[in-house]
């Protein structure tokens, strides 16, 4: 299993995203580029027009400034589709606005990018704990963004494992043979073997 991806994951600072306002399209198009190295479907996308849609008619992002969209929303909207993999639009709104009690916009994305790429990083290479708290000020409402990122990596591996088994393993179809070896059952547990 290539974890190369997964731990060199750099989730784009604040500063680092685009400062001129983008249209729509140029949104979904930045979204996804950035966050392309999580999607382990592509043939799902992270964000979608109706999406970008629903999410201002929700109040999940504020209404773009003149049919366009600043840096703020571009934190936003990756904060929005990283917890969306796990956790309901509800949850995931109650997150943010708990941080941004907290925090102004700027400090509060980049610890959020901070945290995932270290979970990403305790997660794919089997460390044995993940590095400290990296917010100025550690709470309980840091913790819980940390736990919440956590579970963002957990998905994440447990996707890349059930994905690379899936192009490893042959079709059932394939694997009936007469041999059932303890190596075949424990690559396909679901594999029944031929008992004569």
């Amino acid at each position: 299993m290539d974890h190369k991806e997964m731990l060199e994951f750099h989730c784009s600072r604040f500063d680092e995203l685009p400062t001129i306002p983008l249209y729509k399209d140029q949104v979904i198009s930045y979204v996804e580029d950035v966050l392309k190295p999580l999607n382990l479907n592509p043939e799902e996308k992270l964000l979608t027009p109706t999406m970008l849609n629903n999410y201002v008619k929700q109040k999940v992002v504020s209404p773009p400034v003149g049919r366009r969209y600043t840096e703020k929303h571009l934190a936003y909207l990756i904060v929005v589709c990283l917890f969306k993999q796990v956790y309901s639009l509800t949850e995931v709104c109650e997150m943010i606005k708990i941080q941004m009690n907290l925090y102004p916009t700027q400090e509060a994305y980049d610890f959020f990018c901070v945290e995932l790429e270290k979970a990403l990083q305790f997660v794919f290479s089997n460390r044995e704990s993940i590095e400290p708290n990296s917010a100025k000020n550690i709470t309980f409402e840091t913790e819980v963004l940390r736990s919440a990122v956590m579970s963002i990596a957990h998905k994440l591996f447990i996707q890349k494992y059930l994905l690379d088994k899936k192009e490893v393993v042959p079709s059932k179809k394939a694997n009936k043979r007469k041999s059932s070896s303890y190596e075949e059952l424990v690559l396909d547990p679901f594999l029944e073997p031929d008992v004569k």
